[in-house]
């Protein structure tokens, strides 16, 4: 019998809605430093109540000690911190050799998260139980020097090995979410949504209900088809590098903002373009998630991407997965 998807998940004592999304903090293709987006989000707990910051970014910080308040300051007010690896800036930037996991280590000590993705290995070995070996060593590795904080596993692999990958690495070491990468799920979305649906069926034979989060999916749209074919957590960029149309949940170049400034109050607090854009999309994104969330819990996902998606979006997805177009 398929285990019902929860609406929630427990991490540490704080509850953590499904579908969710985590506004990323990264020091690469973003336009302010991460300490700056920090101090922003630790400030908006009201509005979104979870995000994801660097391992690498927080080891390069000039003020750790701001940083490590700002990051408690938000668990004391209720927020669900996640930590990742560090490893999409080491390989950004260059610095892969220096980056260990060791370093990563060190940064779970000093900066307490309330979850971690685990030090991933993106060019795994070809053979599927040395992958494995691999993964579930890593993990133990990670989650003994995580202390209380919950170690979330990160699976790379071809789109056509993830489902059975995902349910053996779930077994082996009882986590309740896992990771996987967006690109390597296939080329277009509509492929992404079918390996989507294949993880979930694969994960969905366990005895217990284990919650797929997606690296590097921030487009909402993406976000309610990925969920619709089983999903449940997200994290991107798009939130501090684009701005959404709150009318139509499409994203523009982030110099356009002035023209949906006006769609939130925000255009009349008084902040400046870089913040009151950045607090546009956060309400947006708490908005889409919740409205989300309701439509999955009453069974009326795809009513909800009905009236939410373009039209020609809607419909492209329909056939290809067998929606109702009416």
């Amino acid at each position: 019998m398929t285990v019902r998807r929860p609406s929630e998940l427990d991490i540490g004592g704080k509850a953590l809605p499904l579908p969710v999304y985590f506004p990323s903090i990264s020091s690469v293709k973003t336009a302010l430093q991460p300490q700056d987006y920090l101090q922003v989000l630790a400030s908006l707990i009201g509005i979104n109540e979870q995000f994801l910051v660097s391992a690498f970014d927080l080891a390069a910080l000039a003020q750790p000690e701001d940083a490590a308040k700002l990051l408690q300051a938000s668990r004391d007010a209720g927020a669900v911190t996640l930590m990742d690896s560090g490893n999409y800036e080491s390989f950004w930037k260059d610095a892969r050799d220096q980056w260990r996991q060791p370093s990563f280590h060190q940064m779970l000590a000093g900066f307490p998260c309330d979850i971690a993705f685990g030090f991933d290995e993106q060019q795994p070995p070809a053979d599927a139980s040395e992958h494995l070996a691999l993964v579930v060593a890593r993990w133990k590795e990670d989650q003994a020097a995580a202390g209380s904080c919950q170690i979330v596993p990160i699976i790379h692999g071809d789109a056509r090995d993830l489902p059975g990958l995902c349910h053996a690495v779930a077994a082996q070491t009882g986590v309740c979410m896992l990771a996987v990468a967006e690109r390597r799920l296939g080329d277009g979305v509509i492929d992404r949504a079918r390996s989507v649906l294949a993880i979930r069926n694969a994960l969905d034979q366990l005895d217990r209900y284990v919650a797929v989060h997606l690296l590097g999916t921030g487009n909402p749209i993406s976000i309610a088809l990925y969920s619709a074919m089983g999903a449940d957590s997200f994290d991107g960029l798009e939130w501090c590098q684009t701005v959404v149309d709150h009318d139509t949940a499409l994203l523009y170049h982030l110099s356009q903002a002035d023209f949906f400034a006006k769609q939130t109050a925000w255009s009349e607090a008084g902040l400046s373009f870089q913040a009151r854009t950045l607090v546009h999309n956060l309400e947006f994104y708490a908005s889409w998630m919740q409205r989300l969330r309701a439509a999955i819990a009453n069974e009326t996902v795809v009513d909800f991407c009905r009236h939410n998606f373009p039209a020609h979006v809607f419909r492209h997805c329909a056939a290809e997965f067998g929606w109702s177009d009416s």
